[in-house]
């Protein structure tokens, strides 16, 4: 069985209230090797991940410059999520976005 496949960049939203969207969504976590670690083919392991009914999330995330100059940075989080079909990754991220997208969570 295929399984569908998106992946989503979000900026600037902290990490603890998008695990908490994903929790309520349904999901928990999965354990993982360490973070941040590199397999021997050099893809780079997930920070986490998460998983609910028929459904997965992977996350990492890197810390970006704001400014060239200025030593200030913001978390960038690169999430994959991973269904049964097409219909259900769509639902899945639609109702994930409609938290993740919102002021003030």
């Amino acid at each position: 069985m295929v399984q569908a496949v998106k992946e989503i960049t979000l900026r600037g939203v902290p990490i603890w209230l998008l695990r908490q969207y994903l929790e309520q969504l349904g999901a928990s976590s999965i354990d993982l090797p360490p973070p941040g670690a590199t397999d021997p083919d050099g893809v780079v392991r997930p920070d986490a991940a998460m998983s609910g009914e028929g459904w997965t999330v992977l996350w990492r995330t890197e810390q970006q410059p704001i400014h060239p100059r200025l030593p200030t940075r913001i978390d960038e989080h690169y999430f994959v999520f991973t269904a049964g079909s097409e219909a259900e990754l769509d639902s899945l991220i639609e109702r994930f976005m409609l938290k993740a997208q919102r002021g003030g969570g």
